[in-house]
């Protein structure tokens, strides 16, 4: 069941919240509220790790490091999308990155079937 939702919430989820995120017209000063927002990920996952002790702890920490992957896959389509003024550019970081949400979900089911 768990690995069910797993695969539920990332290839269902992570494109809503990247698609979520990457709406916005991009401007620096997104670009850099979105590199702050993945170190504060990070270090909330760090947190949780030598903090506390327990499932909630790990589940806590791997939701950080995903949303810290979907935030960073957002960043960078933000980034190119303000580097790069091409005609289809749009949609097509709209639809590469929102496949890329669901990366993560490879190495788990790896580890898993192992």
């Amino acid at each position: 069941m768990a690995f069910i939702l797993a695969y539920l919430v990332i290839f269902a989820a992570g494109p809503v919240i990247f698609l979520g995120l990457t709406q916005t017209h991009p401007s620096r000063g997104r670009v850099f509220i979105g590199v702050a927002a993945v170190a504060g990920l990070l270090v909330a996952a760090w947190v949780l790790r030598d903090v506390a002790q327990g499932p909630l702890s790990v589940i806590g920490g791997v939701v950080c490091l995903w949303l810290g992957w979907v935030m960073t896959i957002a960043t960078a389509v933000q980034a190119l999308r303000l580097r790069m003024r091409l005609p289809m550019m749009r949609k097509w970081s709209a639809a590469l990155g929102g496949v890329a949400t669901a990366a993560p979900w490879f190495g788990l089911s790896l580890a898993i079937g192992t």
